[in-house]
């Protein structure tokens, strides 16, 4: 092989080399993108992991940490520790759910307490809902936003979501039938309207957690304790 032919072999395995480091780095690049592991306090757990899980009699307690760094993780942590510390250590039990739909994280905290009512527990949630595009804590106006939605819209999927849980009851002698819609709502302490209703995203919809006395059953569909709004 002359010495012209070598010098070009050898500049092909240059561009070759190049090439396969250039794919290679963009590779590991958009991975860390993808976990977004650039926002993280710590980069070995998840974007939302337990903090901390502690056992109070028969409930266990699972309080999240938001794994984002700077002031957004600051200021979401605090408003959860500030929260759950409202409650009482017993026969209450916490636990979370969060989500990353697209690069909307959500999180909705779930407080199960049982020292009010016998058979029953007092259901109440907080949600959270960040942009990790723009590090923005997103109001209730900019979350229903993005399913281009209204609050009307909302209250009445939501009332119609409430209708069809409670003929559901019905239909299977869940509920006394002299028990109309209207002692349904009194009876498990829902109230009317949005004010105390709670936005998460699964999934890429819009699911509302709505707080209310839940009343013990065998069957697991009484256990209702979000109602999905879109499709």
């Amino acid at each position: 092989m002359n010495k012209k032919k070598r010098n070009d072999l050898t500049k092909f395995y240059i561009i070759i080399g190049f090439a396969i480091v250039i794919i290679i780095g963009y590779f590991l690049y958009s991975k860390y993108l993808d976990n977004y592991n650039y926002l993280k306090i710590d980069k070995t757990k998840n974007l939302v992991y337990t903090k901390s899980k502690e056992q109070f009699g028969n409930y266990y307690q699972y309080r999240p940490m938001v794994n984002l760094k700077d002031s957004i993780g600051e200021v979401i942590n605090n408003d959860i520790d500030g929260y759950l510390d409202t409650f009482n250590k017993d026969n209450v039990c916490i636990t979370y759910e969060y989500d990353l739909s697209g690069r909307i994280l959500s999180l909705v905290l779930k407080v199960e307490d049982y020292s009010y009512v016998e058979s029953a527990n007092v259901l109440s949630f907080r949600s959270y809902n960040i942009n990790l595009g723009t590090l923005e804590i997103l109001s209730n106006d900019k979350v229903i936003d993005l399913f281009e939605l209204n609050y009307e819209d909302i209250a009445i999927s939501l009332n119609s979501k409430l209708n069809d849980y409670y003929n559901y009851l019905l239909d299977n002698n869940m509920i006394d039938n002299k028990c109309n819609y209207d002692c349904f709502m009194k009876s498990r302490n829902y109230t009317e309207g949005l004010d105390d209703v709670e936005y998460y995203i699964r999934d890429g919809k819009l699911v509302l957690f709505k707080p209310h006395i839940n009343i013990s059953s065998t069957d697991e569909k009484e256990n209702l304790y979000d109602f999905e709004i879109t499709n």
